[in-house]
């Protein structure tokens, strides 16, 4: 383009007629008319005086039929800077691009708080006293910090059972996890020992109180490693697991409890 501009201006500047000439076919071109037919006037304006213009009306005439095709070919924004050439005064080029405009990132939304309570459908028999199959959320009582007391099978739920001793129809008031004997027994939270003891039905077994009102129990275990008072952090080893008291093998009875009221232990634990 920047060679065009210097022919187009070479051949100009030879004949003021031509200035005048391009005065007028700018003004054509600004008016919305096609630059085929402002040349056409621009021929005609010029060749009146053919022998007298000689071979710069040839030139202007090829410079012109190059440059213009270039500039109706061209980018947006060269024809009006071609125009300003002719008139003397070169205009910058204007970029045909638009910025994009700018995004505002979307919020992160927040989390909604776990209820307090989650129901449970049940539509087994009438539960006992104290007793719920609701969800109580843990953390909403404070206890943010957990841990499986031990890591076993389910050999028998929280709910009505058949008892595997005696045979006869009673609720089971905690989960009972198949373990080997002598498997680390480990305290659910962070807590105080409420008491330990040995009894015919739970054999070796000791309970921890928690914050919130949350106590747990553990029992028929093989050894007891806490002393009654005691604080235990959530996770040290409070017991070993084993089979004494009312029992068929070895594993750990793990109850729950919430201000007096039991508790399914599966909610909260892991099994496998």
């Amino acid at each position: 383009m920047a060679q065009v501009r210097e022919q187009i201006l070479s051949v100009i500047q030879q004949d003021t007629d031509f200035k005048a000439a391009f005065s007028a076919l700018g003004q054509a071109v600004s008016e919305g008319e096609p630059v085929t037919e402002a040349l056409g006037v621009l021929w005609g304006a010029q060749t009146d005086d053919e022998e007298a213009a000689g071979g710069s009306l040839y030139q202007t005439q090829a410079a012109l039929l190059t440059g213009f095709r270039k500039v109706e070919e061209g980018p947006e924004g060269l024809w009006t800077d071609a125009m300003a050439l002719v008139a003397g005064t070169p205009q910058p080029v204007q970029p045909s691009s638009t910025p994009e405009p700018e995004t505002t990132p979307a919020p992160t939304p927040t989390p909604e708080p776990e209820p307090a309570v989650e129901h449970v459908e049940y539509n087994g028999p009438t539960l006992p006293d104290n007793t719920t199959m609701d969800k109580y959320s843990l953390s909403a009582i404070g206890v943010e910090e957990t841990v499986t007391p031990a890591l076993g099978w389910v050999s028998s739920p929280f709910g009505w059972r058949e008892h595997p001793v005696d045979g006869e129809e009673k609720f089971h008031n905690g989960v009972d996890l198949a373990v080997n004997s002598g498997t680390d027994v480990l305290a659910f939270a962070e807590g105080t020992v409420d008491y330990i003891g040995d009894s015919p039905e739970y054999g070796l077994y000791l309970q921890i109180s928690h914050t919130g009102g949350l106590t747990t129990f553990y029992c028929h275990c093989s050894k007891l490693c806490v002393q009654q008072g005691q604080s235990v952090a959530v996770g040290e080893k409070v017991a070993e697991s084993g089979a004494t008291g009312n029992v068929t093998g070895p594993h750990l009875h793990f109850e729950m409890k919430l201000n007096g009221v039991r508790l399914n232990p599966l909610y909260y634990i892991e099994t496998q």
